[in-house]
């Protein structure tokens, strides 16, 4: 009886200890990281794995030109460690979180501080003067640049640059969690080429012009959009005018953001006999390997739209 108790009370202290071990904070703090968009959350996660935390300003499926900040965004930018931006005008409401913080170092010029977008090669700069009524338009060029993988991973080095400027221990791992991420967004590239190598030259149409980088990588011809301009809601008249020349082109796909409205997208596929196909807009998730299901799903989508 006596060696049974023994053996009860070692084996309840054994217990203890390894619950206690999994509620035990890290030896190592995770590096905080703020982002403005789902997606460079998901980047980072691929640069940084376990290393760091990562808290995004913008939330999923929330149109990412006009966000509302939080009182609770500023306390999160006053203590993080790094700040990573889409650039190029899509975050400008930043800006005043930014001057907000008193934490200087993730301001513009400080260490902690990441433009995803520097050395992206952008495309649609505006040749000349923009207005109010020029909609949306970004003076820098198209800001939606996150949509290509092959951008993603210019995106993904600057992340690692900056990591490696706040937490030079761990450098190797994130040299090396980059390393993979660039090797398997080429192989799956490559893979997502051939998937849509058949649709090559076709034309689809859109809502906004969001994920023009990404059928400009994939061949893929944007032939209009939903909207007559970058921002300005649907028209009666420039709908109108879209579905004249959808019928006399012969365009039926249409493949739209899902976070825009249904009505005029399912109304124009009806006209010209289609489909209206919805893709991704936002990752639900940054977890590893949240960006690749997001671009996996948006080829999906892309395919049903232009069999259609």
């Amino acid at each position: 009886m006596k060696l049974f108790h023994l053996w009860r009370s070692v084996a309840i202290r054994s217990t203890l200890i390894a619950a206690l071990a999994l509620l035990a904070p890290r030896a190592q703090a995770a590096i905080d990281v703020v982002v403005s968009i789902p997606e460079l959350g998901a980047l980072t996660k691929e640069v940084g794995g376990e290393d760091v935390s990562v808290y995004s300003i913008a939330r999923p499926n929330n149109d990412y030109h006009a966000i509302e900040m939080r009182a609770s965004d500023v306390a999160r930018l006053n203590r993080a460690e790094l700040v990573v931006r889409t650039g190029l005008g899509l975050d400008i409401w930043f800006d005043a979180l930014s001057r907000a913080t008193g934490n200087t170092r993730v301001r513009a010029g400080g260490s902690g501080y990441v433009d995803a977008s520097s050395g992206i090669p952008t495309i649609e700069k505006p040749a000349g003067s923009i207005s109010g009524s020029s909609g949306d338009v970004h003076p820098s060029g198209n800001p939606h640049y996150y949509y290509d993988p092959v951008y993603a991973i210019y995106a993904a080095r600057n992340i690692l640059r900056g990591l490696l400027r706040v937490d030079a221990k761990n450098a190797d791992e994130y040299r090396a969690n980059y390393a993979r991420f660039r090797s398997d967004m080429q192989r799956r590239t490559a893979a997502w080429q051939n998937e849509l190598k058949p649709f090559a030259g076709r034309s689809v149409v859109t809502y906004h012009r969001s994920y023009n980088y990404f059928l400009r990588r994939f061949g893929i011809r944007q032939y209009g959009t939903m909207e007559p301009r970058p921002g300005i809601p649907p028209s009666a008249r420039h709908i109108n005018e879209l579905l004249a020349g959808m019928k006399r082109d012969k365009v039926k796909a249409i493949l739209i953001e899902g976070i825009y409205p249904h009505r005029y997208p399912d109304l124009v596929a009806r006209q010209v006999g289609s489909t209206a196909i919805y893709g991704p807009y936002s990752v639900s998730t940054m977890n590893t390997g949240a960006y690749a299901n997001f671009i996996d799903t948006l080829v999906e989508r892309a395919k049903q739209a232009l069999r259609g």
